[in-house]
């Protein structure tokens, strides 16, 4: 019997969490489910792991590749899927039982090429903190409508204090696998865009004639605040540079707030790589550099004259004040304890 569903989960390093994950795959309500581990060149026992469950379940079907990175990964399973849908699930999550019943239901009822739903985050000891859930159903065909789905995405508009309505995860959305193939869409690097899952997204909205919202969270994304790394790239803000004139140049978005939520998405990832600056292990010295060469960047200017700091909401315009004006202690104080 031909599945519902493939679910395409990427696969490295994780033999501690791949069996939750697995198991939350077989135990969906819907049983017209492909479950397809990409193992993505693993040094653990994540491989073997892998082929034990295709062994045991005829469901899953397993891709052994070199190392390539999980947008790569990614687009591994697409290759090989076989559902009329598909969706992507991280190794160390899991998802609720209903998860993929209820999105499939909604994609057919209503045509729909993309299906949302909302996220929480679950950390090593069961504390559930809710990230973003659609507060009613909703369906989206304009192409206005889509639009303003897609900017909601990007960031929010300047007075609003969350950085962004819509999470830019690809994990908690089903796709129609004909649209993805009938529009060549594929994941880009990781390695190369630091937001693959953004660009993902936004190459499907930018073709997608339905998309539909679900007010209902069943995705868990896991996170072991006991061992968040204080080790940082140096080279964080190059790469998000790369991503804000990637946005800019690729997409044709009509809508006219479009560049300022670019902004907005540069102004919250900067923020935000400051304040991990701020507080790695780094020197002090080299923390003051990167802070420097920061403020320092051609970027600003062309802000400070296109993007509305004065609509900012106070803590984020006081934040974008300083990088604007170089106040480099004042950022390296403020960035300890915002973090």
């Amino acid at each position: 019997m031909k599945p519902k569903i493939s679910v395409v989960v990427p696969v490295y390093n994780v033999e501690k969490y791949l069996g939750r994950c697995v198991q939350s795959l077989q135990n969906q309500t819907l049983h017209e489910i492909e479950i397809i581990l990409v193992d993505d060149g693993s040094p653990d026992n994540s491989p073997a792991l892998c082929d034990e469950y295709a062994g045991a379940d005829s469901r899953v079907k397993v891709v052994h590749k070199k190392n390539g990175g999980l947008g790569m990964a990614c687009n591994s399973g697409i290759e090989v899927a076989t559902g009329e849908y598909i969706a992507f699930c991280d190794s160390d999550d899991w998802v609720d039982e209903s998860m993929y019943g209820v999105m499939c239901d909604m994609a057919a009822k209503y045509g729909a090429d993309m299906v949302f739903t909302g996220i929480r985050q679950v950390d090593q000891n069961g504390i559930e903190t809710p990230m973003s859930e659609a507060d009613e159903l909703k369906v989206y065909t304009a192409r206005k409508e889509v639009e303003m789905f897609a900017m909601d995405m990007i960031a929010s508009s300047p007075s609003v204090g969350v950085e962004r309505r819509v999470p830019m995860s690809a994990k908690i959305v089903l796709y129609r696998r004909a649209f993805l193939v009938e529009n060549n869409i594929r994941f880009e690097s990781e390695r190369e865009f630091i937001t693959e899952d953004l660009l993902f997204n936004l190459d499907c909205l930018s073709c997608a004639k339905t998309v539909v919202e679900v007010p209902q969270t069943f995705y868990n994304y896991f996170i072991n605040t006991a061992s968040l790394s204080r080790v940082i790239r140096k080279d964080r803000f190059e790469k998000i540079k790369t991503v804000f004139f990637q946005l800019l140049s690729r997409y044709k978005f009509e809508c006219p707030e479009f560049k300022t939520r670019c902004y907005r998405l540069l102004s919250g990832y900067t923020r935000v790589a400051l304040c991990q600056i701020c507080v790695s292990d780094l020197p002090l010295s080299d923390k003051r550099t990167l802070i420097k060469q920061i403020c320092n960047d051609s970027v600003w200017p062309d802000f400070r004259r296109d993007y509305p700091v004065k609509e900012m909401v106070l803590s984020h315009r006081l934040f974008q004040f300083l990088i604007l004006n170089r106040l480099y202690l004042p950022i390296l104080l403020i960035g300890r304890f915002k973090r």
